[in-house]
């Protein structure tokens, strides 16, 4: 055998030497990692869609209780004319009995 082809095949074990002791456990850890970081993507997103269908219910719950309150509004709005109303309809039955009155005492003196 020639010195070259000891030295290739000298060479060629080393690469595959060399490639299974630094390049494989590089490539099987950077494969971990890939692997780590997708699981940890993945529980992120689960907790992510977790949380925006708990905000959406609570979005949900608070319309519907805004809605609630503002129909209760709206019933008290009515309420409020009617005895805004009911009060001057009052003050002018009042104001008219005072000067029935007035008349009724200026008419008892003379």
């Amino acid at each position: 055998m020639s010195t070259a082809a000891v030295i290739l095949i000298v060479a060629a074990v080393a690469l595959v030497l060399l490639a299974l002791f630094v390049v494989a456990p590089r490539v099987r850890r950077r494969r971990l990692e890939r692997a780590h970081e997708r699981d940890r993507l993945a529980r992120e997103v689960e907790g992510h869609q977790a949380e925006a269908q708990t905000r959406g219910s609570t979005a949900a719950d608070a319309a519907r209780e805004a809605e609630a309150h503002r129909r209760v509004a709206a019933d008290h709005i009515a309420q409020a004319k009617e005895l805004e109303e009911n009060a001057a309809q009052g003050q002018r039955a009042a104001a008219f009995h005072e000067q029935r009155a007035r008349e009724s005492r200026e008419n008892l003196e003379n």
